[in-house]
């Protein structure tokens, strides 16, 4: 059969199924990684590129969560810290940590792994964060629930700011070695987005959109409603934190404070607006968010355009990110694209209900509820 690329629903309904949905959020990643390479090749946009790669494997991080139940997190970035946090102390030289982090525990101070396995290392004890935490955040539906993933966020990133022997406390937590390369971040987006769209299409992925479409019938039907939300919540956490370590191996030095409302509105933003029920649309809210949000930042510092010199107030870029969140929340609530995942395979299946009638159109679901 011939195979085709195409924008579709986002339930498999062509001849490929599962697995061309799967195959058709990769595609788009490799897309992406080319178009970063052909501007990774301007000297002043490297390290942009890398923040894109990182924002875009936040955003997908934060879609296999909130796409899947339904709930807005505000606490996803506490995950971005724990892995940028343990992946830097893992990444970190045993020599650098005796001068930089003299009062840190033996066992944490003895032993340092290089990047590969740091990485890893950022992604499973944020994982470990979220199985601990999931169980009793997802008992919680609707605004409580995110209240709650807000609270978590707090609760984080005081006990971060107060750990002072392993994280130097509220000051600069420096010395990790910056080892993240192009390679690195995008081959990670790669194993994201691959681990993202398996999970949407896997018995608990279908079991947590179930339980975010109609948790009573779902629970009727035996599925468990915490437990359905609670891998979501690892699974996302997972990705979350594999992006805070490459964050962390990217800018060598960071704070509590970088992990905090800033970031969470810049993660939300990114989501919403390419579509919080998509993959495809994460990694394009993820690229539009980026762009848009390094033109402000120059604009910021002052940039001539055809002789004259445009220079906005500081601050201006958060306030665009928050304007534009607002007017996607008024005007487009499901995204850029909505419940659509670019999809490879064969053309999408069409049932008759009889051989004189018409053919009977597929089933399109409600907008998905987005519960604040």
């Amino acid at each position: 059969m011939r195979r085709v690329v195409a924008l579709r629903r986002d339930h498999p309904v062509n001849a490929a199924g599962p697995s061309g949905a799967v195959a058709g959020a990769v595609l788009t990643s490799l897309l992406l990684t080319v178009a970063a390479a052909v501007v990774w090749s301007v000297p002043s946009m490297s390290v942009i590129v890398l923040l894109f790669g990182i924002n875009a494997i936040l955003a997908i991080g934060y879609q296999a969560f909130a796409g899947s139940t339904g709930i807005v997190s505000f606490g996803h970035v506490s995950f971005m810290a724990v892995g940028a946090y343990a992946g830097g102390i893992a990444a970190m030289p045993v020599a650098d940590k005796a001068v930089f982090l003299p009062d840190m525990p033996s066992l944490l101070a003895s032993w340092d792994v290089g990047t590969p396995l740091s990485l890893l290392i950022g992604g499973l004890v944020a994982a470990a964060l979220a199985t601990i935490a999931g169980p009793a955040l997802m008992r919680l539906t609707g605004a409580a629930a995110s209240i709650a993933t807000l609270g978590l966020l707090v609760i984080v990133n005081n006990v971060i700011a107060q750990a002072t022997p392993i994280t130097r406390g509220p000051q600069a937590f420096f010395g990790v070695p910056k080892t993240t390369t192009f390679a690195g971040v995008f081959v990670c987006l790669a194993v994201s987005v691959a681990l993202s769209s398996l999970y949407k299409w896997s018995k608990q992925g279908r079991s947590a959109r179930a339980v975010r479409d109609q948790p009573i019938a779902a629970a009727a039907a035996g599925i468990s409603v915490v437990r359905a939300r609670t891998i979501a919540f690892v699974v996302s956490a997972f990705i979350t934190g594999l992006a805070g370590a490459l964050y962390a191996e990217l800018l060598t030095a960071f704070s509590p404070g970088s992990f905090y409302l800033a970031q969470t509105v810049l993660v939300v933003t990114m989501a919403i607006i390419g579509g919080i029920s998509s993959v495809t649309g994460a990694l394009c809210g993820a690229a539009l968010i980026t762009a848009l949000n390094e033109v402000l930042r120059r604009l910021e510092g002052g940039v001539s355009v055809f002789g004259a010199t445009v220079d906005l107030p500081a601050g201006v870029s958060s306030a665009v990110m928050g304007a534009a969140l607002i007017a996607a929340l008024r005007w487009r609530p499901e995204g850029l694209l909505g419940h659509r995942e670019l999809m490879l395979g064969g053309p999408e299946r069409r049932h008759h209900s009889s051989a004189a009638g018409p053919p009977e159109e597929p089933q399109v679901r409600d907008q998905v509820p987005i519960h604040p």
